[in-house]
């Protein structure tokens, strides 16, 4: 049985130094990125790389794959990302592979249930996670439904929990690669350059700013509210996810998988700013607007939004991560009391400018 994480506890009133940053980067975090973006449920149609993307993967993978692949989801993948944290460096697919495979079964069921993270085991009874691995019926429907966002996501606890430690990590690591071999070649080369660049770009960022100051840019406005518990950020820049952000958690380490900068990427000189075509197609759908509105003088939660709205929170959840791609939202991260979402008093700066300049050049 793995060994239950202890938190330390703190005077609340004394302030709460910001965790050291640090930027961590390879291919095996993008392998585990391309994976949870195709199992992204809903929020896959608002994918930077589009439905063309999708039907690539679908067809270099091969039905099979692909069912073996949704059959867990963007939760237990972005869990993934840890194993790959631990990988040794260069953090490629290989020692991904190896690092699955040195992992005792019941362990790595244990961290794809997300039972390594604190804040995770805040949000269920005291021993939850114990139990539920050891059979018991309250707590094997207890942690899908407090931990799982949506129908996809809670199969996917009940799988882990329903199915041998052995078989799933035959499966886990069948699956890793086999996409390694059929899908994750034809996007690298593109994804792994820009990363490399996003990764200097944030060392260097790191270099003369705050931690704080780095991860709010990386993010595109995260306000992150560290737990006690927490003692150290990783941000992780990926391609696949892109407008996306993952949140997990190690023990004590909160990593973020986010997107890297468009600066990133090669531009065509004759092309648009990105920032442009993001805020002119996050604008131009009445859903957006009346997000925009609704948030003009308050902050609120995604299902807050979703119930002014008379909208379903899971089909949500893409609109506000395009607005906030845009630059026109911030989030910040309450813990166990999740996201809250703002206007940024700044969204529209500078876009009117950047529209005149673009259409009146030669």
């Amino acid at each position: 049985m793995p060994t239950r994480i202890r938190t330390t506890t703190r005077d609340p009133s004394a302030p709460q130094a910001f965790p050291p940053v640090r930027v961590v980067s390879g291919p095996a975090f993008e392998l585990v990125a391309e994976l949870a973006a195709f199992t992204s449920g809903p929020a896959r149609a608002s994918l930077d790389s589009g439905k063309a993307w999708i039907r690539d993967v679908r067809s270099l993978a091969g039905a099979d794959l692909v069912k073996r692949v949704e059959r867990y989801g963007l939760g237990v993948y972005g869990e993934l990302a840890t194993i790959a944290l631990e990988a040794p460096a260069p953090r490629g697919i290989a020692e991904l592979i190896t690092t699955i495979e040195a992992r005792p079964p019941e362990q790595l069921r244990w961290r794809l249930l997300g039972a390594d993270s604190p804040l995770n085991r805040s949000m269920i009874g005291e021993g939850a996670f114990e139990r539920a691995v050891a059979g018991d019926r309250e707590a094997r429907t207890e942690i899908p439904t407090a931990l799982g966002a949506d129908r996809a996501a809670r199969l996917a606890i009940e799988r882990l929990l329903d199915t041998d430690p052995a078989a799933t990590k035959a499966e886990i690591a069948a699956i890793v690669a086999e996409w390694a071999d059929r899908v994750f070649p034809r996007f690298a080369p593109d994804a792994v350059a820009a990363i490399e660049r996003d990764t200097a770009a944030r060392e260097r960022q790191l270099a003369t700013e705050s931690g704080e100051e780095v991860l709010s840019a990386a993010t595109t406005g995260l306000e992150f509210r560290a737990s006690p518990w927490v003692t150290e950020i990783v941000i992780v820049p990926t391609v696949a996810l892109r407008p996306f952000i993952i949140p997990t958690e190690l023990d004590r380490t909160a990593v973020f998988l986010y997107s890297v900068a468009d600066e990133a990427f090669d531009v065509d000189p004759s092309a648009p700013p990105r920032r442009l075509v993001k805020v002119a197609a996050a604008l131009g759908d009445e859903l957006r607007l009346r997000v925009l509105h609704v948030l003009r003088d308050e902050q609120l939660s995604a299902s807050e939004i979703a119930e002014r709205l008379d909208v379903d929170r899971t089909s949500l959840h893409h609109h506000l991560g395009i607005l906030r791609s845009a630059g026109l939202l911030t989030i910040r991260d309450e813990g166990v009391r999740g996201w809250r979402y703002a206007l940024r008093d700044d969204g529209l700066d500078g876009v009117g400018p950047a529209l005149a300049s673009y259409l009146r050049a030669k």
